[in-house]
């Protein structure tokens, strides 16, 4: 379902008689709008059927444009699944990190305010769950995006689907994008719920102005998939790989009874565009314009992940594109030598007419297949199958070889040990080389999408929040946590941002471990918080303990030294000089730090 904007008159009844009568302005308006979205409609068009197959690679049906009888194997060893999911699963492994950093010496305090509100908010408002989502989406489609939105008095993070976002054909990123469109479907009955107009849309049948770029034209009823809604609600279709659903949504649903229960449905739009310098806001479905507003943020609430980003064009290219050919040769030459067994098992027979009651001569390489003759003799030959060529076994290995090599995911990576290979540390350090490919993709998205979500977050909380914004912090004495209310008005968005590269990365066990092996014999750690740091993430509430130590250890290191110069107590001088010999080590350490 749609969001309504919090914004003042954003949903303003543009007429006020019972039937639709738009100024001339309104048509004016409605006219470039759709103008605008049939533009960025057709220069998107080339992707759909793009998209269409890499959800078919993804979903293992590689032989689907092959027409292939029924008889024949079709064996996929499902690579491209394979290295799509181990990729995500090392982009997503941990929330990504961004330094928040004055830009004025006067900024200082500032900047930590910032950090802490940001981090608290995406946070509470999950916004990790959208980033995964978005990271998914590029991975397969070649983009995905994340909208930061402001929503019932809150940040909200929203995944549109990829099918129902459409761009300014000239742009080349959203920064230099003159508008962006969302058209969703969605019911009549709550887009008459939420703007005064729409009481005048009508129900626009069976979509298809919407199938025709959301599906190709021999799809089935069921390869339709689950669609957000222009503002971050859905369908009501389960969402994922689309396979099955939709046939099953009440969005879809053309009955009488699903009409009278839902109002029927709509292709809702909505569009982001920039008149001069001020941004505006367009809301319309059909004929009926629903809203016209300025925007309520400074920048479009867009942020995308573009996978093989190319700087020249908008569209990126998902896993399945860049391997397919690799992976479909795979499975056709395991499907081949299949057949091929099959084949020895039951060869094709030459039978006499006489033998048999039906005639079928049609050639066919199908097992058992039977060809008649008119030859003398009652007879029944089997035809030789041929030998399977030796090639087949190791060329599908090599292509195999290849793909891993193309993707950047080898088997160390997705956690099978080379031949040869026992030592843990070895194996760990192993791992981390084979991951170049992934740690570079890792900070393109790092420093174009997560980048951007953190500032259109931190602008959002300064302009539209209203209400304190309560932070979560690890209490300064060590026990448990403490609160902070922090002011929208105190919050200063004009900052730097520095994404920490691998900070979304798998972390390093082994060096992880060093760490831990160094501050054991430092004596900053003790046997829970050991633990703590090799099993888990390094968190900043062990970091804040750590440091925390240490300063009461210094502190108390310089009482001790003072009682031993100013003291006539003896037995407060031995206890002095007692704690001194015990903490020797580490006062050596923090000399040498000093």
């Amino acid at each position: 379902m749609p969001d309504q904007y919090d914004v003042a008159g954003n949903t303003e009844n543009m007429s006020t008689t019972n039937r639709y009568e738009p100024s001339v302005e309104e048509t004016r308006k409605l006219k470039m709008l759709n103008g605008m979205f049939q533009a960025a409609k057709k220069a998107k068009s080339h992707k759909i059927k793009r998209w269409r197959r890499n959800e078919e690679l993804y979903n293992g049906d590689f032989f689907k444009p092959f027409n292939l009888p029924k008889y024949k194997s079709r064996i996929v060893a499902n690579t491209i699944h394979s290295t799509l999911e181990t990729i995500y699963s090392i982009l997503t492994d941990r929330f990504p990190k961004v330094d928040i950093m004055p830009k004025r010496e006067d900024q200082i305090k500032s900047a930590r305010i910032a950090q802490d509100a940001v981090d608290s908010e995406l946070d509470k408002r999950k916004a990790g769950k959208a980033i995964n989502m978005m990271k998914r989406d590029g991975l397969l489609y070649g983009n995905g995006f994340v909208k930061v939105i402001y929503n019932e008095g809150r940040a909200s993070f929203v995944v549109p689907d990829v099918y129902t976002v459409f761009f300014d054909p000239l742009a080349t990123e959203i920064d230099n994008a003159k508008y962006v469109t969302f058209a969703t479907p969605t019911y009549l009955k709550e887009v008459r719920k939420m703007f005064e107009n729409g009481k005048f849309v009508k129900p626009e049948g069976s979509m298809d102005e919407y199938r025709s770029f959301i599906r190709d034209k021999d799809d089935t009823e069921d390869s339709i998939s689950q669609v957000t809604t222009a503002s971050g609600g859905n369908t009501g279709v389960s969402s994922g790989m689309r396979t099955d659903y939709v046939s099953k949504s009440p969005a879809y649903d053309q009955s009488e009874e699903g009409k009278g229960v839902y109002g029927g449905q709509v292709l809702l739009k909505e569009c982001w565009f920039w008149e001069g310098d001020k941004l505006m806001l367009a809301t319309w479905a059909g004929k009926v314009l629903l809203q016209l507003i300025e925007s309520p943020y400074q920048d479009i609430p867009l942020v995308m992940f573009k996978n093989y980003a190319d700087a020249h064009h908008l569209w990126g290219k998902g896993e399945p594109e860049i391997i397919e050919s690799l992976s479909v040769g795979t499975a056709i030459l395991l499907s081949q030598g299949i057949d091929n067994i099959i084949y020895h098992g039951n060869p094709a027979m030459i039978m006499s007419k006489s033998l048999a009651k039906e005639v079928g001569n049609r050639p066919s390489d199908k097992p058992g297949k039977v060809y008649y003759t008119n030859g003398p003799h009652e007879q029944i030959q089997r035809l030789d199958a041929g030998n399977m060529s030796s090639s087949t076994l190791p060329m599908s290995q090599t292509l195999m070889q290849m793909t891993d090599t193309v993707s950047g995911v080898h088997d160390i990576t997705q956690g099978r040990n080379p031949s040869g290979v026992t030592a843990s540390r070895a194996i760990q350090q192993l791992q981390e080389a084979s991951q170049q490919v992934i740690r570079a993709k890792e900070r393109e998205v790092g420093t174009d999408a997560i980048l951007d979500l953190y500032k259109l977050t931190l602008k959002l909380l300064h302009r539209n929040y209203e209400e304190a914004i309560s932070v979560r912090k690890f209490a300064q004495d060590g026990a448990g946590y403490e609160f902070e209310q922090v002011m929208p008005y105190d919050i200063d968005s004009d900052m730097d941002f520095k994404y920490v590269p691998g900070s979304s990365l798998p972390e390093s066990r082994a060096s992880r471990m060093d760490q831990a092996m160094d501050l054991i014999q430092m004596g900053l750690l003790d046997q829970e918080k050991f633990w703590r740091w090799t099993q888990k993430d390094i968190s900043q509430e062990i970091l804040d303990e750590i440091l925390e130590q240490k300063k009461l250890a210094v502190e108390q290191m310089q009482k001790d030294m003072q009682t031993m110069q100013q003291s006539t107590n003896p037995a407060d001088i031995e206890n002095a000089q007692l704690r001194l010999r015990e903490g020797m080590g580490f006062g050596r350490q923090q000399t040498e730090e000093e």
